[in-house]
């Protein structure tokens, strides 16, 4: 799976104590109801957290947060430490600032998959980088995903542009 390039998402949930992953198998199910797929390992520190929770939030990153992305994937990390800007949302969960975007959602289903597990959630709310302190919502929104290949971060760029090619 090195050669599938995927999207960067971070994963948070924990009204007490707030913990967070590193997640790139993010995926859309379902648009009525609205309803997104993710995995944890069932080694990971997260995954008591996420298998007794009721809401977690995706993170959706921006080109500029690989750092960020490497905090929540290195084992041991202070994830919630001085470096991460982040503060609790609504529901008492650990919402990220300055993300590209982000969604709220209800645990719906945990499918055991091998080492891992398939969590299956309902979004009850989402935001393009609005609302969230310290979020500059022009600069946010034209900002390019954190994307993940072949064991690097890079980020995305429609080949249009690369390539001097016009759009449609």
């Amino acid at each position: 799976m090195r050669h599938h390039a995927k999207g960067v998402a971070v994963i948070t949930a924990g009204r007490e104590a707030p913990v967070g992953f590193c997640a790139t198998s993010l995926s859309s199910v379902s648009l009525d109801p609205p309803l997104v797929s993710f995995t944890v390992g069932k080694a990971a520190s997260a995954w008591s957290t996420v298998e007794r929770e009721q809401h977690a939030v995706v993170h959706l990153l921006a080109e500029d947060q690989e750092e960020l992305a490497r905090t929540f994937a290195r084992s041991g990390a202070a994830r919630f430490g001085p470096a991460t800007r982040w503060h609790r949302g609504a529901l008492g969960l650990p919402v990220l600032d300055d993300v590209l975007a982000w969604l709220a959602v209800a645990l719906d289903r945990v499918v055991p998959a091998g080492d891992h597990a398939l969590v299956i959630g309902r979004v009850v709310a989402a935001g393009a980088g609005r609302g969230v302190p310290g979020t500059v919502p022009s600069a946010r929104r034209a900002a390019r995903p954190l994307v993940h290949h072949d064991g690097v971060f890079g980020a995305f760029a429609p080949l249009e542009q690369e390539q001097g090619l016009p759009l449609g």
